[in-house]
């Protein structure tokens, strides 16, 4: 019992960083059309700046937590003018996605030569254990489960109840009838980026301390994909749901193989698919004619 207390704490709490990844997926996707396979990249980038502003620079925890939100906010404006910005046009759909692909390794080779390939860490943020009989877990899990709930509440408190909620949901439906009305479509899609930046920027701030810090970081964005599919890509509810049984498949997969508990999350998401294609929430799709 224990150990299943163990494994699902774990298993929640990195399926709330999945889900705040595969979030971000579905925010670009309605707001852009682009599928960004730059996000686990954005990710490890968040953490790498953890590293600088907590352990390189000694600053405290509260200054560095902004200082960080404010880099990755800023870096969130440079990726779209840099990346799907001067393709937006493209007589090619796939041009944007290509990009992302070549932003990931710009990303894996600029974090490298600013860091080194030496493994990096961190110490936790909150210290200490909590104890369940002779089960002992780190503060560290039960702080991610917060900041993931909390960031994952106030995504959809955004999109349910706020005016620039709203903007961004008009401008992924239409962006010529959204510009007939009004809205300002470069700054909605803008504030997209920044949102997603900030939001997985936040995601590898928090499991710093959980993972050794290296370009490795990247390729939880594959249990993001896997998260969003299974829940049905595109909704946000299904996002959220997808990657928490991920998470959750994911440790529990780990009583049985540590090596292989990869290939159980996939084998899951592909007896999905044979099931229910379109994913949990997802509308199924008439064949045309």
């Amino acid at each position: 019992m224990q150990t299943f207390l163990q494994l699902s704490i774990i298993g929640i709490s990195m399926g709330l960083i999945y889900s705040i990844l595969a979030c971000g997926l579905v925010l670009l996707r309605r707001a852009t059309g682009l599928l960004n396979f730059a996000q686990g990249d954005l990710l490890m980038l968040g953490a790498y700046i953890s590293f600088q502003f907590l352990v390189k620079m000694k600053w405290p925890m509260l200054p560095a937590l902004v200082s960080s939100i404010l880099v990755y906010a800023l870096f969130g404006l440079f990726f779209m003018f840099a990346v799907f910005w001067p393709v937006r046009n493209s007589a090619w759909p796939q041009a944007a996605l290509v990009c992302t692909i070549g932003a990931s390794m710009i990303l894996q080779e600029a974090v490298t030569l600013i860091w080194g390939s030496v493994p990096l860490t961190t110490k936790p943020f909150v210290s200490g254990t909590v104890s369940f009989g002779n089960l002992k877990l780190q503060n560290q899990y039960f702080l991610i489960m917060a900041t993931g709930v909390f960031v994952i509440l106030l995504i959809f408190v955004l999109f349910d109840k706020l005016y620039p909620g709203k903007l961004m949901q008009a401008t992924a439906q239409d962006k010529y009838a959204a510009r007939l009305i009004g809205i300002p479509i470069v700054m909605t899609i803008a504030f997209t980026y920044v949102l997603n930046n900030v939001i997985v920027g936040l995601a590898g701030y928090m499991v710093a301390p959980v993972f050794i810090i290296t370009g490795s970081l990247s390729s939880l964005q594959y249990k993001a994909f896997a998260g969003a599919i299974i829940g049905g890509f595109g909704d946000l509810r299904g996002a959220v749901l997808g990657s928490l049984i991920v998470g959750l498949v994911e440790s529990y997969s780990t009583y049985v193989t540590t090596i292989y508990k990869d290939a159980i999350v996939f084998l899951v998401l592909i007896l999905v698919l044979i099931v229910r294609p379109q994913g949990i929430f997802g509308e199924k799709i008439a064949d045309k004619a």
